[in-house]
Order: C-alpha cells, then sequence, then structure tokens
C-alpha cells in the first residue's frame, strides 16, 4: 500500500480529526473562516498531488502528457486489458478471411495488451502499436512478441513511416475523461476536446488506409460518420457502441441528448491495388 494510500485510511486519527473538523467549518458564518477553509483545502489537494506525482510513476505520465501534449492529444488514460472487443476482433478477422500479408495499425496501444490480443486474432499480419505515452512504450517492449510486431511512438511521421494499413483499430482513444464528462453534465467538449481534433486525427488515418480495409472507432464521444471523410465508408455489420455509458457529441462539440446508434466498423470504398 502507498504511503498516499496509508495516509486516506481509519488509521491515522489525528489526520482523521483534523480533516473532520475542517469540513464542519466549510459553512462558517465567518467569511474568514471559510476562507482559511478554502486555503487549507487547496494546500491539502496541492500536497496530495505533489505525492502522487512523485511517488506513482503512471500518474506522473499521464499528468505530463496532459500537461506538455493536452492541446494535441485524445484520451490520456493508459486504462487497457487483454481482448476487450470479442466481436469486433472476430468480425474483423472474418472479414479478412485470414488473408497473410496484413498490416494492422493499433492507435493508441497503451501498454500492449490490444496487440497481444490482435496476434490471436491475426497470426501472421504485421501489427504496428502506437502510443503517445512514453513510458505505455517502454512496457509495450518489454513484451515477448515476435518479429512482425513493432512499437513506435504515435507521431504523423512514424505511424505514415510504417504504413499503409489494411486496418486501423481506434478503440476506446477519441475521447477525453469521459467519466468526469458525463458526471458533470458538460453539454459541451469545446474547450477540452474540440470535434476538429478529432476529425483531423481521423481524416489522417484515413491517408494511411489502404483501399477495402478497416476503420474502427470504438468507445469514442465523437462519430465517425460525422467527419468529412465519412462518404468514403460504409458500416460492417452492426457493431455499434450502445454499450458506450459516457456523454457523445456531435460536430460542433455539443451534447447529443438523444443519440442514435453508432457504428464502430467501417469498410474504406475503392479499388484494393
Amino acid at each position: 500500500m502507498s504511503g498516499l494510500a496509508k495516509m486516506k485510511q481509519p488509521g491515522c486519527p489525528a489526520l482523521c480529526a483534523a480533516k473532520q473538523a475542517v469540513r464542519k467549518r466549510r459553512d462558517s458564518r465567518n467569511p474568514l473562516v471559510r476562507l482559511g477553509v478554502s486555503i487549507l483545502y487547496a494546500l491539502w489537494k496541492g500536497a496530495q498531488s505533489v505525492f502522487r506525482f512523485c511517488t506513482d510513476a503512471n500518474y506522473r505520465s499521464i499528468l505530463l502528457l496532459r500537461l506538455t501534449k493536452g492541446g494535441k492529444i485524445h484520451q490520456t488514460t493508459p486504462t487497457t486489458g487483454m481482448d476487450r472487443y470479442p466481436a469486433i476482433f472476430s468480425a474483423c478477422r472474418d472479414y479478412f478471411a485470414d488473408r497473410p500479408d496484413l498490416k494492422i495499425l493499433s492507435f493508441g496501444c497503451s501498454t500492449g495488451e490490444e496487440v497481444l490480443t490482435l496476434r490471436k486474432y491475426f497470426p501472421h499480419a504485421h501489427i504496428i502499436g502506437a502510443d503517445v505515452n512514453r513510458r505505455s512504450l517502454a512496457a509495450c517492449r518489454r513484451l515477448p512478441v515476435d518479429e512482425r510486431v513493432r512499437f513506435v511512438y504515435s507521431s504523423p511521421k512514424q505511424i505514415s513511416e510504417n504504413g499503409p494499413y489494411d486496418a486501423i483499430f481506434c478503440m476506446a482513444v477519441f475521447q477525453r475523461t469521459p467519466q468526469l464528462v458525463t458526471a458533470k453534465g458538460m453539454e459541451s467538449l469545446h474547450k477540452i476536446y474540440p470535434f476538429e481534433r478529432f476529425e483531423r486525427q481521423v481524416t489522417e488515418l484515413d491517408g494511411l488506409l489502404n483501399p477495402q480495409g478497416l476503420l474502427v472507432v470504438h468507445y469514442s464521444q465523437y462519430s465517425l460518420e460525422d467527419t468529412a471523410v465519412s462518404f468514403q465508408y460504409k458500416a460492417l455489420g452492426q457493431y455499434d457502441q450502445e454499450d458506450y455509458k459516457a456523454s457523445v457529441f456531435d460536430r460542433n462539440s455539443r451534447l447529443v441528448k438523444s443519440p442514435p446508434s453508432r457504428n464502430s466498423v467501417f469498410i474504406k470504398q475503392g479499388q484494393d491495388t
């Protein structure tokens, strides 16, 4: 258990008693007392953040990412797991009918579990995992993978150099603090994650996808069907995002209060050369 976790446990009676005393004075009629409580609360939260920054490498990597690249990136939390979307992965495997020469991009691969999962569904494919979190990439590069798997920093240059691709998976990438956004009832994402950023990224990926290739956009706050490149795509099957519990937004970055069913798997139209 970390030091921060211990501090939060009932085993610190003096600290808990102090916090309770401060809480009781939040609604004091004395404005100076209320001001003092606000200052103490801010100092306490700041101390917690500093402590966590110094002791939690994962938290530190996320915070640095938000501070240095927050205006350019999408999801910052590296939450992942093995085989999280079996129905979608199976449908994509069946679409390609075991074609051996596939090149696949896992866009936002986090610590590599998605790449390991894709290898099980596509045993002969070349798989590129890309992520902006360098700590996550370091974890990826420690994985026992074969010579057809490669992990790269998620920059336009490196992703482009390893393309073009037959399938691009963007799983739970195109979203920003979705639980917090939903809990707060936010009606616009314009300030923290505007639609234009999503559309720009989708357009870049579209330029790296071969005709008849698959673009998978799943668990997203925005819809591919709202982008300027949507006319080039048709949905594969009925793989939707009905179980996505977070708020979704339109091309104006405004909340969609009764969102229609949104597809996740798309085929790029055109002749495959």
